[in-house]
């Protein structure tokens, strides 16, 4: 049995590195689950797909991949990193899109500008959009944004291209006027002097195409194979019963991340990419699993469900001593994961395997033991417990800031949960 600390090891090789995503799984622990419980050829699943790096190992080890994310630019990232895109196609897509924004940057630099290139160097309003970012950096994205969605070229480019305008929103030194980006609480922090937009773009592609002709090579070195990222519920999956070989996810945490907030700034910036409204965004929120937002009764009440399980009912109800509101979240959160644990059992074929990465957590002091939630619900749906491996995280990994005196210990360990569909 391999360890599956990881403590030093490379976790950007290929695409992996392609975009800043909060809470990454390592690759290396999905290409464990990959080598141990699947074979070159047959399907791997990822329900809560995340940026990607479940359908990226796949494809690196000859599986096929099916990817799930209710979060669009999760998906987008997912689909980018997982499938090969021809260099040439994104070099001249490239040249093309700097071209026109340049040209646009110098008209509306004239004595008088058109009213079309003013209209189209604007970025959809939002709240304080003005406040995240300088005048020269909003025109610069507006127009970048604009040539990326109108510029003739192939879907993979047209992605591969977003991700990018994507990634220099949201990064450690971001174009907008933001520290802690990736986080779902980033901070104001105001640039001494405006970013250059097109000189970080510019730096970011070169640096993704390396990534991706990294990613090529090494798909050479396996049969071809077939990856999708698409948008969907874990809850409830567009998948026939029985049509998956092994599943390996790595669930969000009980409230830790909020991932729209975290990616808004982006989204509100590529709205045409998306083809939906930052307000649409938003309100969909609330929907994802692990979500705090949303509105909550009043008084807690035990779900019915949930209260024939001993160690389920016991969080809750201690929760609920210090916080109804925090009982009646996590409670959500543990019918949503009961609803996803059945789902996997479904399109799980019989004898197969389903993967589980997850960390406990400490809320209000309560101790939160996730994955001895997830051992206890498991063989109601008929999913039984085959192994239970720990792994330490790095400190230095973590990425967001935490008070001990109000939150209790800090989780250091994570499981890694084998089941098996018997």
């Amino acid at each position: 049995m391999p360890k599956l600390d990881f403590d030093g090891h490379n976790t950007l090789y290929a695409t992996h590195g392609l975009h800043s995503y909060a809470a990454k799984c390592p690759p290396q622990l999905v290409k464990y689950g990959l080598r141990y419980y699947s074979k070159r050829g047959e399907t791997v699943l990822d329900p809560m797909a995340g940026s990607g790096t479940t359908l990226v190992e796949a494809r690196l080890m000859g599986r096929h991949a099916l990817g799930y994310d209710i979060d669009p630019l999760a998906r987008l990232i997912a689909q980018v990193k997982s499938r090969e895109v021809d260099d040439e196609g994104i070099s001249q897509a490239y040249s093309a899109v700097v071209e026109r924004v340049m040209r646009d940057l110098a008209t509306l630099e004239s004595a008088n500008p058109s009213s079309t290139v003013r209209k189209r160097a604007s970025l959809p309003d939002f709240h304080n959009r003005d406040y995240w970012f300088s005048p020269s950096v909003s025109e610069a994205l507006a127009l970048l944004a604009h040539h990326i969605n109108e510029t003739e070229m192939a879907d993979e480019v047209r992605d591969f291209l977003w991700v990018a305008f994507s990634s220099i929103i949201l990064a450690k030194k971001s174009v907008a006027n933001a520290r802690d980006i990736i986080h779902s609480r980033h901070h104001r922090w105001e640039h001494p002097r405006p970013p250059d937009v097109l000189g970080r773009f510019d730096a970011r592609v070169k640096r993704m195409r390396k990534q991706m002709a990294e990613f090529r090579t090494l798909c050479r070195k396996v049969p071809s194979t077939t990856q999708g990222a698409h948008l969907g519920d874990a809850r409830s999956l567009p998948l026939e019963n029985e049509t998956t070989d092994l599943i390996f996810t790595s669930p969000p945490y009980a409230t830790a991340l909020d991932y729209p907030r975290a990616h808004f700034l982006a989204v509100a910036c590529m709205q045409k990419a998306f083809g939906i409204s930052l307000k649409e965004y938003r309100a969909k929120a609330p929907t994802y699993i692990g979500s705090e937002r949303g509105c909550l009764a009043g008084d807690f009440t035990l779900d019915q469900q949930l209260a024939e399980f001993d160690l389920v009912r016991s969080i809750l109800l201690q929760l609920n001593e210090c916080s109804s509101r925090q009982a009646e979240v996590i409670q959500r959160y543990f019918l949503d994961m009961y609803q996803v644990l059945s789902e996997m059992e479904r399109v799980l074929k019989k004898s197969r395997h389903a993967i589980i990465v997850v960390c406990p957590s400490h809320i209000r002091k309560v101790e939160v033991a996730t994955h001895e939630v997830f051992i206890e619900m498991a063989p109601t749906v008929g999913l039984t417990l085959k192994k239970k491996h720990t792994r330490t995280i790095n400190k230095r990994r973590r990425l967001l800031p935490y008070m001990p005196k109000a939150f209790g210990e800090r989780m250091s360990t994570e499981f890694v949960l084998v089941f098996q569909k018997m």
